[in-house]
């Protein structure tokens, strides 16, 4: 009974949570450098969790050479681009469906399944709020506690899922970076399968710790739907590639009702290619694993400076020493960018959070930090 009574005060509180939920992302690198007088080459975007090194040379090579062919519409069925994806993940295309950037499909599953209610965790990305909202359905939400670390408990999760008919979940999540490991992930999934609940997991940071994905058990599930993107790993937010994998049935209804043409012929070329391109792939993954832990050691000394567990390509952090947009126009007015997370639901001024950048980089901003908070 107490449990139930804390989850209750939960879902109050995040009711109110979801009546504030705004439509804010980092990466505006545009809007900023008018802001503070900065030509956009000069600003170091630590606000958009973007591989570092930018895209692939086998990415790039490819896009330009698929200008050639933008006489002609893109395959309906993009039957290349999931074919690649498949071997790549070693399954078969058609448990694949792709789309204009993994937001697209984000907004497409609520459309097609409607359902009347939908769980979501908060903090994390608002656009999963956007999409049941709009396809008419009633966002469910599920509080994460800092005192906790914001981490996602599997037996809470269950109970919450008795009364709804979705549920989304971000693994790595957005933005605290808290990673749900993959034998609790499937206590969850298996208990969305016992409530006849469809999960939407979006992996779209899984990229940098593969082994804790579960796509291969996406294909076998009908009420699991694994998202993933060509953004974070490999760098192409500009080409908007994402995908979902999950069982055929559900694959071709969401096809079926996919507005056509949604991916372009370079971006479909650059993705085929990028997915062959090892050498970048393992390149990027040690960087940010080299880069992170560095980041975390040199920030964990500051004052005023609280810092969590992080398995994606930036790290969460709590300011108690200054002001949050303080902070971050005077990091701006250097011309760093870092994501002010106070437009997260469930989040309060205090918090922001920094990708992972090159070595140069992130010295330069650990040093900014230092001007700032050390007195």
């Amino acid at each position: 009974m107490q449990n139930a009574e804390i989850y209750l005060d939960k879902m109050a509180r995040g009711g109110e949570i979801v009546q504030k939920t705004t439509r804010t992302h980092g990466g505006n690198i545009y809007a900023a450098a008018k802001r503070y007088g900065l030509e956009e080459k000069n600003i170091i975007d630590f606000s958009s969790n973007v591989n570092p090194f930018g895209p692939s040379s086998a990415a790039k090579r490819a896009a330009k050479k698929a200008l050639s062919f933008i006489d002609r519409y893109p395959d309906p069925d993009m039957r290349q681009l999931r074919t690649a994806i498949a071997r790549y993940f070693g399954i078969k295309p058609g448990h694949v469906m792709c789309g204009n950037g993994s937001n697209g499909i984000i907004h497409l599953i609520p459309r097609v399944f409607r359902p009347k209610k939908v769980l979501i965790p908060f903090p994390t990305f608002t656009e999963y709020i956007a999409a049941v909202q709009d396809a008419g359905g009633e966002v469910v939400p599920f509080p994460l506690l800092e005192r906790a670390g914001f981490r996602v408990d599997p037996l809470e999760m269950s109970f919450a899922l008795k009364d709804v008919d979705m549920a989304f979940l971000c693994n790595p999540n957005n933005p605290t970076g808290q990673l749900i490991p993959k034998a609790e992930m499937l206590e969850i999934v298996q208990f969305a399968r016992q409530h006849g609940v469809r999960l939407v997991v979006d992996e779209a940071f899984m990229d940098f710790i593969e082994s804790e994905s579960i796509i291969k058990e996406a294909v076998e599930s009908s009420h699991l739907i694994c998202l993933r993107a060509f953004t974070k790993l490999f760098g192409m937010p500009g080409l908007r590639i994402g995908y979902a994998v999950s069982d055929e049935t559900t694959i071709a209804a969401l096809r079926e009702r996919q507005e056509p043409w949604t991916v372009s012929i370079p971006a479909e070329q650059a993705a085929i290619a990028v997915l062959g391109h090892w050498t970048y792939i393992s390149k990027t993954r040690r960087l940010i694993e080299k880069e992170r832990s560095r980041l975390l050691s040199a920030l964990r000394i500051l004052p005023g400076v609280e810092t969590f567990p992080c398995a994606a390509n930036f790290i969460f952090i709590k300011l108690t020493s200054m002001d949050v947009p303080m902070f971050v126009d005077k990091l701006g007015e250097r011309g760093m960018l870092v994501r002010d997370c106070s437009s997260f639901p469930g989040l309060d001024r205090s918090y922001i959070r920094i990708a992972v950048r090159t070595g140069r980089e992130n010295k330069r901003l650990i040093k900014a930090f230092r001007e700032l908070l050390v007195r």
